[in-house]
């Protein structure tokens, strides 16, 4: 059993429009921004909190507990690069943006987007960008909320064609 690998294995790309989440089309997939070579090594981070449901009944001795709703929300920290033509990060992921981000893990990242490729797919809109505190000898750094407003599809399958 092999370990599935981060480094270079990551494809992290902005999609403005997805007809079904848990089957995106390779078409739709090249029509987005990619940013996986923007984003820093530590800058996709992707949270989960998930509330608790408290199912206590009178037969009972002891409080039962359920899942409850979920609250997804992703963070990335994003370079910002000298040509602004170039810099699709920074000119793409303004407050208000809406679409969807798209991650697949395990596949080179430069791999083109292929039929039954696994992806996970968060519907979503941009928050405010945050520019970072300078630091010597770094990059110039912003942050870039991304506010998941429908439930992701964490397991997804990429569809050939349109």
């Amino acid at each position: 059993m092999a370990d599935m690998l981060n480094d270079g294995n990551i494809r992290l790309t902005y999609v403005p429009a997805i007809a079904d989440p848990a089957a995106p089309t390779t078409t739709e997939l090249t029509a987005g921004i990619d940013l996986e070579c923007l984003v820093t090594a530590d800058g996709l981070n992707i949270s989960v909190d998930e509330e608790t449901v408290s199912v206590q009944k009178l037969c009972e001795t002891s409080n039962s507990q359920a899942p409850g709703r979920s609250t997804y929300g992703i963070t990335l920290t994003i370079v910002r690069q000298d040509e602004e033509t170039e810099d699709v990060g920074w000119t793409t992921l303004k407050r208000g943006t809406a679409g969807f981000l798209v991650m697949r893990y395990g596949v080179a990242h430069d791999q083109a987007w292929a039929a039954s490729d696994k992806v996970q797919v968060f519907p979503g809109k941009c928050g405010e960008r945050r520019p970072q505190q300078p630091e010597a000898n770094g990059a110039t750094l912003f942050q870039s909320q991304w506010f998941v407003g429908k439930q992701p599809s964490l397991d997804g399958v990429v569809a050939s064609g349109v």
